[in-house]
């Protein structure tokens, strides 16, 4: 349970962040802007499977693109440290993987919030002579609070039940430092053959996740009927 609360806290913090910042940018009209949004949404078609063998390949000390990219930057011997191979890193190794594939994702229902706000609301801000940081954080940031919220009840409840990214990545490991709970039970129920124990596991993984949900979209319904 630490382990996937460490892994739900850090990806949901991080795409919600990131896909609105990249939402805010694409929602600007530029040229390129079709092919950038493009770009950005590409790693969202691949299945969880091939970004977990991606992302072991640039995680490897030796060969991979990752640490001579941290080594650039900090200066850092490239084979001194290994990202799925660490005690500390590996936790990392997977927030890092979670967050490249599923920020368009969250990008993408930001994006749909920010385009659902109607221009005269600005409008009738600039006329109030309202600057553009205030505009942001009154008009822009309540508007599309349901997008943001609505965006992370996706996202907890996906990443709540990981599991075939981590296995190609770590394979819940080193020791049992990413092991989901997903995984746990998977080993529970068809490595150990614990079958009264994983059935109970799973009955209180999903009593969880629902309750959880339950009580954050009310909130959410809340929000929205501002």
């Amino acid at each position: 349970m630490q382990a996937t609360a460490h892994f739900l806290i850090w990806t949901i913090i991080l795409q919600v962040l990131i896909g609105f910042m990249l939402a805010f940018l694409i929602n600007k009209k530029f040229r390129g802007n079709d092919l950038w949004t493009t770009i950005i949404v590409f790693p969202m078609m691949l299945s969880p499977a091939v970004v977990g063998n991606f992302w072991t390949f640039l995680y490897q000390p030796q060969i991979g693109l990752f640490n001579y990219v941290v080594a650039f930057f900090t200066g850092a011997d490239p084979a001194s440290f290994s990202m799925i191979g660490d005690v500390y890193l590996a936790p990392w190794a997977i927030v890092i993987a979670d967050t490249w594939m599923w920020t368009p994702f969250v990008m993408l229902i930001c994006l749909a919030g920010l385009r659902s706000i109607p221009n005269s609301i600005y409008e009738a801000a600039e006329c109030d002579r309202a600057s553009k940081w205030r505009q942001f954080w009154t008009i822009t940031i309540p508007m599309v609070l349901p997008f943001l919220m609505l965006a992370v009840l996706f996202r907890g409840i996906e990443n709540f039940k990981m599991f075939d990214l981590v296995v190609q990545l770590t394979g819940g490991g080193p020791g049992n430092t990413t092991t989901l709970t997903s995984i746990d039970l998977k080993r529970e129920a068809f490595e150990k053959w614990r079958t009264g124990y994983s059935s109970a596991y799973a009955v209180i993984l999903f009593v969880t996740v629902f309750g959880l949900a339950s009580i954050y979209v009310k909130a959410l319904n809340k929000v929205k009927e501002r």
